[in-house]
């Protein structure tokens, strides 16, 4: 089969790293189109073994699990490598001795993507944003399909996304790194935190990545920035597209369509901001747009209101990976709170989140998880500070600290990698647990 690019994939040997959910579609994706496909996981558990019966069903060539042997990949051209396998990975090892390339399972999609392409990335709340977009687009008759790192790969939905589709794609700084022709006909940068200090060497390494979204981008695309970063604002003094400002623009100032009133940035965030801007390059009109920002109730593992039992007020925010969305978590929760916090480090600088647990209102934390160690003498003084070895136990020693009318927010701060597959199956099972102690 060959691809937008006109470039044909039938025979080509290419090995996929990690098989998780970006990583089998990917595999799928290549099977489909006539590679020979070569893929491995160093993990193994009965979720992939069914996964390596499936793709060697489809036609895979090999299908390895619990190791990244060499000899798995000899003969490949291209290494497809999921974002939750590490630099440190012997395939990369492998991959630069042989001078194959590697990409991201967005770049393989996008390769035979033939629907325009409108991309976000940023450090908080993309996909909440990715989600809005497509919601507005949808109401306004045009068929969306949000996918990418929101959950849904990008390569699992190629089927739906026709020409007159549009594909709203959540972008990772890691999927980015792995890009060389992915050019979105609309970008949008939300924001730049500290994150991912784990894999990134540097605050600017991160930054540079998220950059890579508006590289191949031309004067006919567009890209919509937060004007209110000044990291943001002179990234966009260098790309090539026309851009729109959201956040701040009184010194960059819109072409009259895209003006955001002074009561307009009052009441929007700034990432509803960009969904209003994004909308309007799609002609929509913006009462539209705020019907949809009104009536949106959220997305699962985002400060997702589970339930209240006896007085005690359960709340799943285990998309939370990083000091600043806790904090952002923290914000949006009146009254008295317990938080439960840890898990994998990121490398990440808690003492913005530590100070912030020391306030009045927080009547203890409750940390799990390996970064236990580097998280407990930053909480010493005021707060009541439990450690425990698993969610379960979390949990409860939560509700001990609480009082009717309090929060249990469990809003990690950290990645889940230590105790759990991802985010999902560590909500589901804060969810699990919370619903057995109301007897549901």
């Amino acid at each position: 089969m060959t691809d937008v690019f006109g470039q044909s994939w039938d025979g080509r040997r290419v090995g996929v790293i990690g098989l998780g959910r970006s990583g089998l579609a990917a595999a799928r994706l290549l099977c489909r189109v006539g590679a020979r496909v070569q893929a491995t996981d160093a993990r193994e558990d009965d979720d992939l073994r069914a996964a390596q019966d499936a793709l060697l069903r489809l036609g895979a060539d090999r299908v390895e699990l619990g190791t990244h042997s060499p000899e798995t990949l000899d003969g490949a051209d291209l290494l497809v490598v999921s974002p939750g396998v590490p630099e440190s990975a012997a395939p990369f090892r492998w991959a630069e001795d042989h001078g194959v390339p590697i990409i991201s399972e967005i770049e393989l999609a996008f390769s035979f993507c033939r629907s325009p392409v409108i991309a976000v990335t940023g450090t908080n709340g993309k996909s909440t944003t990715v989600s809005l977009i497509a919601e507005v687009l949808r109401a306004a008759g045009q068929p969306a399909v949000a996918c990418g790192n929101i959950g849904t790969p990008f390569s699992a939905v190629l089927d739906r996304l026709t020409s007159d589709a549009v594909a709203v794609v959540e972008v990772s700084s890691f999927q980015l790194l792995g890009c060389e022709r992915f050019q979105p006909r609309v970008g949008v940068l939300l924001n730049i935190g500290m994150n991912h200090l784990d894999r990134h060497p540097d605050p600017a390494a991160y930054l540079a990545a998220k950059a890579r979204l508006f590289e191949r981008q031309t004067p006919s695309d567009w890209a919509v920035l937060n004007g209110a970063d000044p990291r943001i604002v002179g990234l966009g003094e260098r790309l090539h597209a026309q851009r729109i400002w959201f956040g701040d623009e009184d010194e960059r100032p819109n072409p009259p369509a895209f003006r955001l009133a002074p009561q307009t940035r009052r009441a929007l965030t700034g990432n509803a901001q960009a969904v209003l801007q994004v909308a309007r390059l799609f002609g929509i009109a913006d009462p539209l747009t705020w019907q949809v920002l009104r009536a949106f109730r959220g997305l699962e593992h985002r400060l997702e209101r589970v339930a209240t039992i006896r007085g005690l007020h359960f709340i799943n925010d285990s998309k939370s990976t990083t000091p600043e969305s806790t904090l952002y978590a923290l914000s949006q929760i009146p009254g008295s709170v317990v938080v439960i916090l840890g898990g994998r480090d990121k490398g990440l600088d808690f003492a913005a989140l530590s100070a912030r647990l020391h306030d009045e209102r927080v009547r203890g934390v409750v940390l799990i998880g390996e970064a236990r160690s580097r998280l407990r003498p930053l909480l010493n003084g005021s707060t009541m500070v439990r450690e425990r070895e698993t969610l379960e136990e979390a949990i409860q020693d939560a509700a001990a600290l609480a009082a009717p009318g309090t929060t249990i927010l469990f809003s990690p701060a950290c990645a889940s990698f230590d105790m759990f597959r991802d985010f999902e199956d560590r909500g589901r099972r804060f969810k699990a647990v919370v619903a057995g102690m109301s007897g549901a």
